[in-house]
């Protein structure tokens, strides 16, 4: 693994096992545009916010060459709209990559605080799952807040093979091989595949060693919450045990 992927992931929790095993890359499909945002107080531009937490945040860059702006130590200041209102936050840039700035929150005030919580409570992020049109082999393709997907691939005979959960930075996943696994995410520095709406993006899975019981805990609270039709959300809460 390189020393770029090896860096701590975009606006990630920070609570992992220090101890992480192999390394998966997975194209997934993520929205190109998002509903929360960041304007910029120094140069004044929007930004869109990636794989939000309570800890930080990651900014997609329009212009990849914007990345000299925002070097790895330093502070930047502005307002991030959480369902169109706007709080003020004060960042640290924490990593870069191709098109992306991973930043951590600084001083942040209890009003905005109470308003992110709130943003990302897994039951609140389940509620307001909605389905998005059939994406590569028919995979089932459901989208939340703060970068939460749930995707469900179709095996060759049409059964499901392969269910994935991300959000908040990290990912709980179900193979029919490989059984139920847990890691955080890194965003891979090769470049994205955009169709309109939609960004098809390498993810680097790092896994955990052990099955994180919290990580866990927070797809089923997800997925309890959720709107999807019950047979389908029945399977799912099966195969997360």
């Amino acid at each position: 693994m390189s020393q770029e992927n090896s860096k701590k992931p975009l606006g990630l929790e920070k609570n992992f096992p220090a101890e992480l095993s192999s390394d998966e890359r997975r194209r997934v499909p993520r929205l190109n545009l998002t509903t929360e945002q960041f304007r910029h107080s120094q140069n004044g531009k929007i930004y869109s916010v990636f794989d939000l937490s309570k800890n930080g945040m990651g900014l997609r860059l329009l212009d990849s060459q914007e990345v000299s702006l925002f070097p790895v130590g330093s502070h930047f200041d502005g307002i991030l709209s959480l369902k169109r209102v706007k709080y003020p936050v004060r960042c640290q840039v924490k990593h870069l990559g191709r098109d992306l700035v991973g930043c951590e929150f600084e001083g942040m005030d209890s009003e905005t605080r109470k308003a992110l919580d709130q943003l990302l409570d897994p039951a609140a992020l389940g509620a307001e799952l909605r389905p998005l049109p059939a994406i590569e082999g028919s995979a089932v393709w459901y989208h939340a807040p703060s970068g939460t997907d749930l995707i469900i691939w179709r095996a060759s005979d049409g059964g499901y093979s392969r269910l994935s959960i991300f959000l908040m930075g990290t990912y709980v996943q179900w193979e029919a091989q490989e059984g139920l696994t847990s890691g955080r995410i890194d965003h891979s520095q090769e470049a994205s595949e955009v169709r309109g709406v939609v960004r098809f993006e390498t993810l680097v899975l790092h896994r955990d060693e052990q099955l994180d019981s919290s990580k866990l805990k927070i797809a089923k609270t997800l997925l309890i919450s959720s709107n999807l039709p019950e047979e389908l959300k029945t399977w799912c809460l099966k195969q997360l045990g």
